[in-house]
This record gives structure tokens, sequence and C-alpha cells, in this order.
């Protein structure tokens, strides 16, 4: 009796299987997972989707769920032949979820339009999820990117103040394990006058010409015109000129710690500046010294203002 109830249970997947498979066009197969409206997608319709795939060793190359922005592609943008993922894509309702399997040449050849990695067996076949959450028609979308680009600017704002209130303890602990008393301002840049200049300060679309040093907090250079400097932290160059650099003060040329800093200086003017994330590169990475969100230190003197 068992026996009879495990087959008919095998059965009854088998079937429902096979009910849920469909084939493009080309002779992509693919399987609902779970069934929309059964509406066609008009044409030159926006598809808003969850979409995730993974190679053969089930390592995840994208995941749009893990990420704030789903992908968003407009059905028959593009024509080409070939290319199993959008013919797949071209057959889905809105609410449908698919799973499919791409042979790794086709998909780099007729998908990616790109050679195949060298680290990647031709015979190898990569994985599919796709889950149509909406579609749009031009008017709907320009709306629910506005809505999408207000939600990341809510979310980056508060990133950056969260972000600010680390960097903030960070960097007065630091300088209190240091013994440094610096000057502080409303945007949380600390900073020391080590030796004072003479005239006014500089004044937004004036130039000064700066010599600096920078390095993050752990004490890492990642730059200077100074050539002593550079020679002693190995960044020296051959060939570059190491000169007073200009900058336009205020006009978003240089980091904002930058731009704020050189309205607190004069001619002359040498100072250490700690400067928070938020006013420096936020959480991009740029290169191997400044990670994301790293607080950066400069040595900076204002050689002259014109």
């Amino acid at each position: 009796m068992k026996n009879s109830i495990l087959a008919l249970v095998i059965l009854s997947f088998l079937i429902s299987s096979c009910s849920n498979t469909r084939e493009t066009a080309s002779g992509q197969k693919f399987t609902i997972l779970k069934k929309g409206d059964g509406k066609e997608v008009p044409s030159k319709s926006f598809i808003v989707m969850d979409f995730v795939f993974k190679d053969g060793k089930d390592s995840v190359w994208s995941d749009t769920r893990k990420n704030p922005y789903p992908m968003i592609i407009q059905k028959n943008q593009v024509n080409r032949p070939g290319d199993r993922v959008m013919d797949v894509i071209n057959m889905l309702f809105k609410g449908d979820s698919a799973v499919f399997q791409v042979n790794s040449k086709d998909l780099f050849t007729n998908s990616f339009r790109q050679p195949l990695p060298k680290n990647i067996d031709s015979a190898s076949y990569f994985s599919f999820y796709i889950g149509v959450k909406e579609v749009l028609d031009s008017a709907q979308f320009m709306k629910y990117r506005e809505d999408l680009v207000a939600k990341q600017n809510e979310k980056a704002i508060k990133d950056q103040k969260e972000q600010l209130g680390k960097d903030t303890v960070t960097i007065d602990n630091y300088l209190k394990e240091k013994n440094i008393v610096a000057k502080k301002t409303a945007s949380g840049l600390r900073y020391v006058i080590t030796k004072p200049g003479k005239g006014e300060n500089a004044k937004p679309s004036q130039t000064a010409k700066v010599s600096y040093s920078g390095h993050v907090l752990n004490g890492k250079y990642f730059d200077t015109n100074i050539e002593s400097v550079a020679k002693r932290e190995n960044l020296y160059q051959q060939g570059m000129k190491y000169e007073p650099y200009g900058v336009m003060v205020a006009q978003g040329t240089v980091i904002k710690g930058w731009d704020e800093m050189l309205q607190l200086m004069n001619k002359g003017c040498q100072a250490n500046v700690y400067i928070p994330s938020s006013l420096g590169y936020g959480s991009q990475q740029r290169g191997p010294v400044i990670l994301p969100n790293s607080i950066l230190v400069f040595d900076m003197e204002v050689v002259d203002i014109k």
C-alpha cells in the first residue's frame, strides 16, 4: 500500500513538472515555479524582476534580491538572435517565476556577447532564476524610477549619518589617545593649525596652491605632492613634477573635506586635517589604501592664494 501511494506521489509530481515546462522558439526549455496572471506582456513594456544566476560550481554571479536595485529591462528592446535568456524573459507573464539552464558557451556568445572566460568549461551550464514582479508602461516606469531614486537617496543620507557618527567617535578616540587637541566643525571635520598664516582665508572661486600629504588613520600614505615625503613613503614616481597643487576653492573639484578646510586657511597656513569618510570618498574604494568608509588625514600647507 505504501509503495502504491509513493508511486502516485511521484507520478503526480512528474505530471505537474511536465505541465509547468515551456519552450521558446529557439528550443530553450524553462520550468515555471509559480504562475502569474497569464496576460501577455506588451512589447516595449518595462519588466521589473528578481534575477539570479550561478555557474555550474554553484557560485552566484548575480542576485538582485540582495541588492537595493531590481533588474529592469524593456521587452524586445534588443533583438539578439540566440539570446536564450531574453527568449525566456519575453515569454514570462507578470507574477511568473521560472528556472532554466543555459550552456556557458551559448550564454557568453549570444547573451553576454563576450568571449568565454578561460576558467569556465564550455560544456558546463549556468542556472537562472527569474521572478517577474511588475510590468510597467512608460509613464508607470518613470514614476517607479523616481520613487526608487528617492528611496535610494533617503537610504544614502541615513547611511551617511550613521557612518559619520561612527567616524566621529573613531577620530575623537584617536585624537584623545594621541593627546591631540583639535578644533571641530559642524560637518564633523577635525583640524589642528600647526602654523598660522597671514591675510584673509581662501574664498570660494579663488585658487589655492597647496602642498599636501595624505594618509589613512592607521598611518598608511596614499598620496603626496611633496618629493621628500613621496620618497620616504615609497610613493615616488620618476618624472613626476612635485610642486604645489592648484585648487579652485569650493567648486567641487576636490573632496568636500578639502573644500571646507581651505576656507579655514590663509596664505602660509599649515594644518593637520582629519576628514570623516562622508567628507571624503564615502563608501567608495579608491585603490588599495583607501578602503570603503576610510577616514582620511591630510597635512596641508597653503603656499599661495590667487
